[in-house]
């Protein structure tokens, strides 16, 4: 029986202390393991920052491109407009062209192709006029005896025309003779003018309102852009809480974590300690069956105790993951 006792007690003794191995390392690794998640949770929440902060910063640029876009358009408009409105004001003086080139000046024209027979007659007798009074001199000597006086002179004219100015006053009727007829073949192209032009301004006119239409779409994004440039910036905050908490809790569970492993470690020490008495053939007060069945409940005890406090941690962990992702989203 003492053998046996002993066989037991050194079992008791090897099982404490890979226990307590078990604890120490357990303490270790779980410290390690704790901070490398939280280690990548803060770098997965600093990329996150990263990206909002981009996508921010994009959004700052396409409201900014938006703004110089709506400004432009607005200039488009206004020009347009102008354009049309000068359109439609030349078209009623393109009009009165039309009327004077197609129907005042030909019937002008032809008045004064009517007139030019009468002009060139009196033409003629300018013309005969002229060169009689050119050709009209006087070359003789009055006197008689030793007294003579040379007596020369004329009127200071010299009209010797290479056309005759009855022949040029016809010459400009037979030129003019076409003109009218010429200009009023004009006027269905002039009315075509006048009416494209009408067209032309219709049209711009419609453009400058497409242009205001699109105009208006695009300001209306600016206001959007705030909106999400807002939200990207509660976003931020939200992240950085988030990470505050996250790793508040990792502290939280390391040290819950560490706390299990001592108190895995306390609970060693009982059975190194029966083992021990056992090993040393010593006498212990009741027997071994209800020392570990007291010991038994005690660690269970225990254990139901740092199993509660795992939990809590683990909620308080999943609750701040559970917020991060939420702000994320």
């Amino acid at each position: 029986m003492s053998i046996f006792r002993r066989i037991i007690g050194l079992l008791m003794i090897i099982v404490g202390i890979v226990g307590l191995i078990i604890a120490g390392a357990g303490a270790y690794f779980a410290g390690q393991a704790i901070d490398a998640v939280g280690a990548g949770l803060n770098s997965t929440v600093d990329l996150l920052d990263q990206t909002v902060g981009t996508t921010t910063a994009s959004l700052e640029n396409v409201k900014a491109t938006l703004g110089e876009a709506s400004n432009t358009l607005t200039t488009v408009t206004a020009a347009t407009r102008n354009v049309a409105t000068t359109i439609f004001d030349t078209q009623p003086l393109l009009e009165q062209v039309t009327t004077m080139t197609t129907d005042t000046v030909p019937g002008s024209l032809e008045a004064v192709n009517t007139a030019i027979p009468n002009l060139a007659g009196i033409a003629a007798t300018i013309d005969t006029t002229l060169e009689r009074l050119s050709n009209f001199s006087i070359d003789r000597t009055i006197g008689a005896g030793l007294v003579q006086i040379p007596l020369s002179f004329d009127l200071g004219i010299d009209y010797n025309p290479e056309q005759s100015f009855d022949t040029a006053v016809l010459a400009i009727g037979d030129s003019l003779v076409p003109l009218p007829d010429q200009l009023r073949a004009m006027e269905a192209n002039l009315n075509t003018t006048v009416t494209n032009l009408g067209n032309i301004g219709s049209d711009i006119e419609a453009l400058s309102g497409n242009i205001e239409g699109i105009n208006t779409t695009v300001e209306q994004f600016v206001p959007l852009l705030d909106q999400y440039i807002a939200m990207l910036t509660q976003i931020t905050g939200s992240l950085e809480n988030a990470r505050a908490q996250v790793n508040a809790n990792l502290g939280t569970i390391k040290w819950v974590a560490t706390g299990l492993m001592i108190w895995f470690a306390f609970y060693q020490v009982m059975p190194i300690y029966f083992g021990y008495r056992m090993l040393s053939d010593k006498v212990v007060e009741g027997s071994i069956e209800e020392r570990l069945e007291e010991e038994r409940e005690e660690m269970k005890d225990r254990v139901k105790e740092a199993e509660e406090k795992a939990e809590e941690a683990a909620e308080r962990a999943e609750d701040a993951a559970e917020d991060a992702a939420a702000a994320v989203s």
